[in-house]
């Protein structure tokens, strides 16, 4: 019997991070003989600094190539344990400066020496290192890390999402999604109420040009930030707003029936992705300029530092409508590769 750990940032009920883990479970079901593997959480009250119980370790989906959690995948490489990158990605809130080719003109890790000489020897020690985005490859690349590197796309982007409704997105009133919430002003430009401003501004022109609004988040503590954009927008009559934090699967399901959607999260811009839907990526931090990139889709990415953010939203939002299919072929493409990477560990007995 192997026993193999899934660290991830779970048991805290944040949609996005709680769906990669689920996606990893399903998978473990579909190809690992219960027999022979067992999987564990790393739920609150696993003791992440005890690795002796496990043979595998893998690093799961989320920003978790950052302090803390690479502690513990250098552990593994220090017990030898069998270590696997499923996903993972690196996350910063230094501004994100790229070339007219999409690369970062700078690319550096900003922890201590001491952390890419950890990033070196997992790279070197890892059976699979599969990254988010072609941006923390890079960053990774530019650390010295070497291995088995590569980009292995958002482990979120591995969800089948359910059969669509009946003419969902063939209504003549068109419904743009709006997921919005906080990250405690760890933002690039530091000032969440500048956004939600700039955001409230871009849903009472869409409203009036008779879209109708679907105010929707993906954690708890995001409540009061939706509520309070919903009030600032002050188009009741033209906005719904959504204050539960749905399954997966339900919140693809209600996603599917929209025309677009604009995001703040990470990873309600991973289920608008996944249930086919162009949206635009309010890139707070460098995990959304990762992820878009991903998806070969940079055109996206709208900074939460930029000048004129409103009305850089909405020229967004038109080019998301009038691409429509361009951006789902890009979509699907991106997705049929991230599940070919994916899938190897378990097709290939990495495990």
């Amino acid at each position: 019997m192997r026993n193999i750990l899934y660290v991830g940032w779970i048991g805290f009920n944040n949609l996005g991070d709680e769906l990669m883990w689920q996606v990893f479970e399903q998978m473990s079901r579909k190809y690992l003989d219960p027999r022979h593997a067992r999987v564990v959480p790393s739920l609150p009250g696993v003791d992440l600094k005890d690795l002796s119980p496990y043979d595998t370790v893998v690093l799961g989906g989320g920003s978790l190539l950052v302090p803390g959690y690479v502690d513990v995948a250098h552990r593994a490489v220090l017990q030898n344990k069998r270590l696997l990158i499923w996903g993972s990605g690196y996350d910063t809130q230094e501004p994100v400066k790229t070339s007219s080719t999409g690369r970062l003109i700078a690319a550096q890790i900003g922890e201590s020496e001491k952390m890419r000489q950890m990033l070196r020897d997992i790279g070197d020690h890892a059976a699979f290192f599969g990254v988010r985005g072609p941006l923390t490859m890079q960053v990774l690349q530019d650390a010295g890390v070497g291995g088995k590197l590569s980009v292995s796309g958002d482990p979120g982007m591995l969800m089948a999402p359910p059969a669509a409704d009946a003419g969902g997105n063939g209504r003549k009133t068109p419904v743009i999604g709006i997921n919005w919430g906080t990250s405690y002003n760890r933002i690039y430009g530091k000032n969440e109420a500048a956004v939600e401003d700039e955001l409230a501004e871009v849903a009472r022109k869409l409203a009036d040009d008779g879209c109708q609004l679907y105010l929707f988040t993906m954690w708890g503590p995001d409540r009061e930030a939706i509520k309070r954009l919903y009030q600032k927008i002050g188009k009741p009559q033209a906005t719904t707003l959504d204050l539960e934090v749905h399954s997966y699967t339900e919140m693809l399901r209600r996603l599917q029936t929209l025309q677009a959607t604009i995001n703040f999260k990470l990873h309600a811009n991973v289920l608008s992705a996944v249930s086919g839907v162009p949206f635009v990526c309010l890139a707070y931090r460098f995990k959304c300029f990762d992820f878009v990139s991903s998806l070969d889709l940079p055109e996206l990415a709208v900074s939460t530092d930029g000048q004129n953010l409103g009305q850089r939203i909405g020229s967004r939002v038109q080019y998301a409508l009038a691409y429509r299919e361009a951006i789902q072929n890009s979509i699907a493409a991106g997705q049929k590769e991230t599940i070919a990477q994916l899938e190897r560990p378990f097709l290939e007995g990495m495990l």
